[in-house]
């Protein structure tokens, strides 16, 4: 076993290309004076996608969809940039206290109040998009929402083995659907994938399709799919046997997740056509980058959501549906003794509210507009506010609003037990405003109503709707105690409307909110809402001390497996379920990497290295308006936590997010798979007959730079 930091400039001058010092990858490439045919296979998204067929947008068919940004909608593209930059990262569906909110952000939502809220007519955004233009929306902009949400409709996958309904997508065969994935020339230089790769290769003296090629794949089903449904490791197969003319055998050049997918498809070849074969056409497996144990990266944006690099042009809840729904995601998920240690929760406890009902004094909200309502709840006890809304009312007729359960279940998450302090306020919001007849009073409508949205905006309670009527701050304790707990430990509870009389000042009272509420305990919430059986002390057994903590000692964390913080959503198709029937349940696949060492004689590794890489993560439950009708993430990253200190050597954490970083005595991944998943491959030294490593200093996983590919081969 020969492992090195940097690469051996004693080999003869044969094996070098042009006069660079020599690599494993020409090395590999060349054996006795021979050139070594190369198989690429790349990884996650490396692989171009083209439309076969689409019933809902004809003109695609034939063309690039994977990627294709003039079908995402490049102006919507920088709109979006600049909302995300004005507002900053979502904190999980509640808006925090108003504190944190800067007077531009304030201004801005009453800009933004104001621009929705002036028409009548205006729908509510939670509703399934019905084909028109909003209000106040331009053409341009409105062609382009639908030009996107066609294209997530055809990416994102109807179940586990499914397209979408009237979709059918296919790789795109060859070098082409590898080198760059957009063919404009304005974006084409920055999806470049393989396209350094493949000029190195060539400038040796490569040809494609006689000692090059190359075998895309759709990366989003699961590779048992991807047999059942494209048959792709028997082309696969053939490919092998068609680029090993001469006999020598083939060199498997793999990529991340490209690495998984040849590690399948040797086990594949080894059960269905034997060991002789793999002897015969199988020089060399030479793998860059492979999460051989996985990536906590493909957890976090599976579990939490991702836009998957495509910030600009999807939001947070379309990447998490996009990542869900890929039957591959769980591919990347890691695996063995680091799946164990991936998540520290804060310890929480959780007000839970359903049944939502609103009398409201008619002649102060139309019956032709929508009614909203905004909980809000203040711990008091320096855990801030957290404020919900709710979907617009599913029958209003002027006097009572009635809500939709399905879609209006809240859940506010705060301290592990309730503080005595805690309160509760209800806030009913018009959505429209009513057209009077008289054009000044119409006007004097509008301008303190614009009052009304800047009051709310400041309280850090701006968005949609303009406040009607509120009520007095409720203890929360006091309306949990005044009740009688039902079968599901709900208690009947309502709060008193005063209505708000204008500038003047003056309220009158009329008209309430009524719900039903109850509070989960720290311990309550583990077991019921987590489903983890094991008691609270027992989460840092085998610790030897905590690696996550907070600025308030009273706060505690508690480690959290991957199967644990995935088997929350137990949906026929979240992503754990798949991983137990996909992936588990798959006698191709080793799910514990304790006996994965590859069917090959020789393996050559490459790993970029000393590049910071996520590694766990601090996570806490997410206070949200629980929508039945939409996939929503159970877990947000808790952007206030930190390394301890006495964990903190070679880590750094940021946002929640853990990383390894480069330092005296210890070192890092690539960027994306952490460092002990790509050398995982050491334990593959007494299975095969050779086995070679390098490291590329300072190499990010993806893409391949010009200077890199050249460092490579």
């Amino acid at each position: 076993v020969r492992c090195e930091a940097h690469f051996d400039s004693t080999l003869p001058h044969r094996l070098r290309p042009r006069a660079m010092d020599s690599s494993p990858a020409s090395a590999v490439a060349q054996d006795h004076g021979c050139r070594l045919p190369i198989l690429i296979v790349p990884g996650f998204m490396s692989s171009a996608l083209r439309v076969e067929r689409s019933e809902e947008q004809s003109t695609w068919e034939g063309k690039r969809i994977w990627l294709s940004l003039d079908k995402l909608g490049l102006s919507a593209a920088v709109a979006a940039a600049t909302r995300s930059r004005n507002r900053g990262p979502d904190p999980g569906g509640a808006d925090e206290s108003a504190g944190r909110r800067s007077a531009f952000r304030a201004a801005k939502a009453t800009t933004k109040g104001l621009m929705q809220h002036f028409d009548a007519e205006q729908p509510d955004p939670d509703e399934k998009d019905d084909g028109c233009p909003q209000a106040h929306e331009p053409l341009q902009v409105f062609r382009e929402r639908c030009l996107r949400n066609s294209w997530v409709n055809h990416i994102m996958l109807k179940s586990p083995t499914e397209e979408m309904e009237g979709v059918r997508l296919k790789p795109i065969e060859g070098l082409e659907g590898i080198d760059f994935l957009t063919e404009s020339a304005l974006t084409k230089p920055l999806t470049s994938v393989f396209s350094h790769v493949i000029e190195e290769l060539k400038q040796v003296g490569y040809e494609e399709g006689v000692d090059l090629d190359a075998a895309p794949y759709d990366w989003r089903f699961a590779p048992s799919v991807l047999q059942a449904r494209d048959r792709y490791f028997d082309h696969l197969r053939v490919r092998v046997e068609a680029l090993d003319r001469k006999g020598t055998g083939v060199v498997l050049l793999g990529h991340s997740m490209g690495n998984k997918t040849i590690m399948y498809f040797l086990r594949y070849m080894r059960a269905n056509h034997g060991q002789n074969w793999l002897d015969t056409h199988v020089h060399t497996w030479l793998c860059a980058g492979g999460p051989h144990l996985g990536a906590p990266q493909a957890a976090r944006c599976t579990l939490l959501g991702d836009r998957m690099g495509l910030d600009a042009f999807l939001n947070m809840q379309e990447g998490l549906i996009m990542a869900q729904s890929f039957s591959s995601s769980p591919w990347l998920l890691p695996i063995g003794a680091q799946a164990s240690n991936l998540f520290y929760v804060r310890r929480q406890g959780a007000l839970e509210i359903r049944g939502l009902e609103a009398d409201l004094p008619g002649r102060w909200i139309s019956s032709k507009n929508k009614v909203v309502v905004t909980l809000e709840v203040s711990w008091r006890n320096g855990d801030g506010t957290t404020t919900l809304r709710s979907s617009a009312a599913s029958s209003f007729d002027g006097k009572k609003a009635r809500y939709d359960a399905d879609r209006n279940f809240f859940r506010f998450c705060g301290p592990a037990e309730l503080p005595p302090c805690a309160v509760l306020v209800a806030i009913a919001k018009e959505v429209g405003m009513p057209k009077r007849r008289i054009p000044l009073c119409h006007l004097g409508s509008r301008a303190c109503d614009c009052v009304r949205l800047a009051k709310e905006a400041a309280r850090g309670r701006g968005g949609l709707g303009v406040p009607r009527a509120f009520s007095v701050e409720k203890s929360i304790r006091e309306l949990w105690a005044a009740g009688r707990p039902d079968k599901d430990g709900f208690v009947e509870a309502q709060l008193p409307l005063k209505v708000d009389m204008g500038p003047s000042g003056l309220f009158q009272f009329g008209g309430s909110v009524r719900f039903q509420l109850r509070w989960r305990g720290a311990a309550e919430v583990q077991t019921s809402l987590l489903g983890v059986a094991r008691p609270l002390a027992e989460t840092r057994i085998g610790l030897e001390a905590p690696r996550v903590c907070h600025a308030k000692e009273s706060i505690v964390y508690d480690r959290l497996s991957l199967s644990e913080a995935g088997g929350v959503d137990d949906s026929p198709n979240a992503p754990m379920q798949v991983w137990r029937k996909y992936y588990e349940g798959d006698p191709l696949y080793d799910e514990t990497g304790s006996q994965d060492a590859p069917p090959v004689k020789r393996v050559v590794a490459v790993h970029g290295v000393n590049v910071p890489t996520e590694i766990f993560y601090a996570i806490r439950l997410a206070s949200i308006r629980v929508d039945a009708t939409q996939r929503q993430p159970v877990f947000v990253l808790d952007r206030e936590a930190k390394i301890c200190l006495a964990a903190s050597n070679g880590l750094r954490m940021s946002g929640g997010i853990a990383s390894e970083i480069p330092g005296a005595g210890h070192g890092s991944g690539d960027g994306v798979v952490p460092l002990y998943s790509m050398n995982h491959v050491h334990e593959w030294a007494r299975d095969v007959e050779s086995l070679r490593v390098e490291h590329l200093d300072k190499a990010f996983a993806v893409p391949l730079t010009r200077f890199e590919a050249a460092r490579f081969f």
